[in-house]
């Protein structure tokens, strides 16, 4: 995973994909996660992407690494994400671990 997410003919998207795997991969090392699970959804930021239950284990890891910053920001991007997949609706029973 880290040398597919080097290569420069793989998307955004791939790329992006990389991170979420390498963060599932590292689930137990909270740092390294938080930073994949990241890095993943700042790649793909301005697009459009489907729902994944991946991206709740996201919110969760930044939660864990205490790093509520992180946690607010995106769980808010993706709740606004419902605009055009409702399924990131299911994001808002996170909201209250964030406050």
């Amino acid at each position: 995973m880290n040398l597919a997410i080097k290569q420069p003919n793989f998307s955004k998207e791939e790329k992006s994909s990389g991170f979420i795997y390498l963060g599932i991969l590292k689930i137990k090392e909270y740092k390294l996660t938080s930073d994949c699970y990241h890095q993943s959804l700042e790649l793909m930021i301005n697009e459009n992407f489907k729902y994944h239950n991946n991206f709740k284990q996201a919110i969760e890891a930044f939660i864990i690494n205490e790093d509520i910053e992180r946690a607010k920001f995106w769980l808010t991007n993706l709740i606004q994400r419902q605009s055009y997949d409702k399924k990131f609706k299911k994001l808002a029973v996170l909201e209250k671990k964030v406050q």
